[in-house]
């Protein structure tokens, strides 16, 4: 059972996080072109947020990409809406995400939501997710991409391979 101050912090007021919904033909794009080019979204996660398909969403996400391109505004709107963004956002995107997996935002979230004093299992109640995933969130396991770079993060096992999984044949340990 948790106390109010829990209760309170955990509840979000005002209006919740939304994807923002793909406009109709002649209606402006940016706000939606910026959410798809936000970091720290995968494709299946706009895709659960959206119901759209995956491929749907990689077509949606092409065509912001030419747009920004072309229309600085969009690039301003991505930034404006990273400026913005809030713990309070991420606990919302783990609940609008369905199956997928939790975006980073969320994971920042629960950092800051444990700083806050939430358990584990207060968070992983809160994110719709298994207390496991938030203490390997906590203990920063699971990252393979850096949020804002989009570079991928190796593992200390994937940076230095057993010997027979090499790439230059030759084996660590010969007998």
């Amino acid at each position: 059972m948790t106390n109010s101050h829990s209760e309170r912090a955990l509840r979000v007021d005002g209006k919740p996080w939304q994807p923002v919904r793909p406009p109709k033909r002649g209606e402006d794009r940016t706000a939606f072109h910026a959410q798809l080019l936000m970091p720290g979204f995968s494709l299946a996660f706009h895709a659960a947020a959206l119901r759209r398909s995956r491929s749907t969403v990689a077509t949606y996400r092409a065509a912001a990409i030419e747009a920004a391109r072309s229309e600085p505004a969009i690039m301003a709107a991505v930034d404006a809406a990273v400026w913005a963004m809030r713990a309070e956002h991420g606990l919302q995107m783990a609940q609008v995400r369905g199956k997928a997996q939790l975006p980073a935002w969320s994971h920042l979230a629960i950092g800051e939501y444990r700083k806050r004093g939430f358990s584990r299992r207060e968070l992983a109640a809160a994110f719709r997710c298994a207390p496991g995933t938030v203490a390997n969130v906590l203990q920063g396991k699971g990252t393979a991409y850096a949020l804002f770079s989009g570079e991928r993060r190796l593992t200390h096992a994937q940076r230095n391979p057993p010997g027979r999984w090499r790439r230059d044949g030759n084996r660590a340990n010969k007998d």
